[in-house]
């Protein structure tokens, strides 16, 4: 009977195991189970994940190359920057198309006052929804088969200036990724608003000789300014220099010569020209420095006046070297690498000689030493910058605008029709340099370079529709 107990305990132990087996089986295989779905579900939506990436990459490459379309447009279209409606189909964001892309949000708010209603491409659709088939933007096929459209939109600002912006959407292959890329522009101009003296520097040297023939209004009617600076510096001693206005150069400095011309001419040489020793007539000489010579405090001078006259470029030449560059193929501009300037008169000679030419001097090592020479005229001046030093030492006339980065030293006869603008102290005192204030060849450059095109509008570039 005993036997017979334990073997049934036994067998029913036996059972219990089992039955433990099992369901410890049935858990793990659940979870398995689980985990294997879980996996499959995570596999699936990584796929999904990237799937959606792809497709975003797609769409974005194909909003980005219709924002380089409608940029490449705007390039070869700066009048568009006016929104005339005359040269250029803009339709007004008003009525119908004032709630719809792209003259609105995406909630449906005018955001522009007017959208381009012409074609960018060869191919376009009718986003503004205005029935004629040709609306502003344009299905680009792109060489992977995704489409994109370009847009124009235009704000007018009479504080700010107006703004032109370049929209591009873009869609992935199955249409189902999209898109949104923008920036916008701005007229760039090159110079500073205003009157540029004959002489800006943060110090003057006030020593050798030279002559500096004053702006006769600079200051005011009948104010006249032959230099704005922060700093008189004596140190070199007082030297025989002089500042006077155009009427009173004369030549040789006679009272009964003839009035200097305002262009080189080969009967009067510039080195001639002298103010008529007259005290009475000269603004300021060694012995009295008078309110034509501007000193104002240092906190009250440009800290750069290289900024000062180019504010677009934020006293960065590279940027402006940049823009030199861009100007070649208009003629209005040069940028050149040199070590000595040797070749000034070769590079400008082969510029536009009916406008006024920028020529940005990278340098690359030593000074710019131009050669003898006329560089620009009246009608057509330059305006030379130069990133390093500047010695000129000989027969050479500049009508224009000349800037100096670093140190500018003129002596034997070098004459500047226009204004110099130098960042440091520059050296006047080498004997017979003459500055000129030129009403007309500054003129001529504001005229030509008030405003030399389109530059994009710092942090407008956007890729989210708003």
């Amino acid at each position: 009977m005993s036997i017979i107990m334990n073997n049934n305990l036994n067998l029913s132990l036996k059972k219990q195991k089992g039955a433990a087996v099992l369901l410890v089986s049935i858990v793990l295989l659940i979870g398995v189970t689980l985990i294997t779905i879980f996996a499959a579900r995570v596999g699936v939506m990584d796929q999904r994940i990237a799937g959606n990436e792809y497709r975003h990459k797609e769409a974005k490459a194909a909003a980005d190359a219709a924002l380089e379309q409608a940029a490449s447009f705007i390039t070869h279209n700066k009048d568009l920057y006016h929104g005339s409606t005359t040269s250029f189909p803009w339709v007004d964001c008003i009525g119908s198309i004032a709630t719809q892309f792209p003259c609105a949000n995406t909630s449906g708010t005018p955001t522009y006052d007017k959208a381009y209603d012409g074609i960018l491409s060869t191919t376009t659709i009718d986003p503004l929804q205005d029935g004629n088939g040709t609306g502003s933007a344009a299905a680009i096929p792109l060489a992977n088969g995704a489409n994109a459209e370009s847009y124009l939109v235009y704000t007018a600002s009479a504080t700010v200036g107006n703004i032109l912006t370049a929209i591009g959407t873009g869609f992935s292959l199955d249409g189902t990724g999209t898109a949104y890329s923008q920036i916008s522009y701005t007229e760039v101009s090159l110079l500073t608003p205003g009157k540029i003296p004959p002489i800006m520097t943060p110090v003057i040297d006030l020593g050798g000789n030279f002559t500096i023939v004053a702006d006769p209004n600079g200051g005011g009617s009948g104010v006249a300014v032959s230099a704005w600076v922060s700093t008189f510096d004596t140190s070199s001693g007082i030297g025989s220099w002089q500042t006077c206005q155009l009427g009173d150069l004369r030549v040789n400095g006679s009272g009964t010569g003839d009035v200097c011309p305002e262009t080189k001419s080969t009967s009067v040489s510039w080195g001639t020209c002298e103010c008529v020793p007259d005290l009475t007539l000269s603004k300021s000489n060694p012995l009295t420095t008078n309110y034509d010579i501007v000193n104002v405090d240092t906190s009250d001078f440009p800290a750069s006046p290289f900024e000062y006259i180019f504010p677009a470029y934020n006293g960065d030449f590279d940027a402006l070297y940049t823009a030199a560059k861009g100007l070649e193929e208009t003629g209005l501009g040069a940028a050149i690498e040199t070590d000595d300037c040797s070749d000034l008169d070769t590079i400008v000679a082969g510029l536009s000689q009916t406008k006024s030419v920028l020529i940005a001097a990278k340098d690359t090592g030593t000074t710019c030493n131009p050669p003898n020479g006329i560089f620009g005229t009246r009608d057509a001046p330059i305006m030379l910058v130069i990133e390093g030093d500047l010695i000129i030492n000989g027969n050479v006339d500049i009508y224009g605008i000349v800037v100096v980065l670093g140190t500018a030293q003129l002596s034997g006869g070098a004459v500047i029709h226009g204004s110099l603008v130098a960042e440091v102290e520059p050296t006047l005192s080498g004997g017979g340099y003459t500055q000129v204030y030129d009403e007309y060849v500054l003129a001529s450059l504001a005229e030509d370079f008030e405003s030399i095109g389109l530059a994009k509008q710092a942090y407008s570039w956007i890729d989210i529709r708003q």
